[in-house]
């Protein structure tokens, strides 16, 4: 069995990538997870990064300090091309403890953390328009049928 089918990737609306974790993965899924979100990175294009973790989501301490020492190694990829991450958890227990990790252990870029998709999607098209990308946040908009920004204040 493939990182696949634990972790789907989806760069369809590129340059808005999501990626949804549908199973607690095992070290050999996370390996490859790893290895395919490297390759995002490696195309040095700005993006925008939705990980949705609402249908699996719960690492191993194991795992959590590879991510870790992953997101470390490869710090100047993560601040060359990632606008933004934002985290997508039903629990308010595992949303409380990682804005907590985040804050200890700062990341490479800005991050959104929501139980809902809809605030995560919104505040990464946000995310682009901010870096000047406005066509693929107006697109990214669009897809989920979200407001634009002057019209979300009514």
């Amino acid at each position: 069995m493939n990182a696949a089918r634990f972790f789907i990737f989806d760069d369809s609306l590129w340059p808005l990538l999501t990626v949804r974790m549908v199973k607690d993965a095992t070290t050999r899924h996370f390996d490859e997870f790893l290895d395919i979100s490297l390759s995002y990175l490696l195309r040095r294009e700005p993006h925008v990064v939705v990980t949705d973790l609402r249908q699996g989501g719960v690492m191993s301490p194991k795992l959590r300090h590879r991510l870790h020492e992953w997101v470390k190694c490869h710090d100047p990829l993560f601040r060359e091309s990632v606008i933004g991450e934002a985290f997508v958890l039903t629990s308010p227990f595992l949303r409380l403890g990682l804005n907590i990790l985040f804050y200890v252990r700062q990341r490479p870029c800005p991050y959104f953390i929501d139980a809902r998709m809809e605030p995560a999607v919104t505040w990464a098209a946000d995310q682009l328009e901010r870096v000047g990308q406005r066509e693929p946040a107006e697109r990214v908009r669009k897809h989920f049928g979200l407001l634009p920004p002057c019209d979300r204040s009514s």
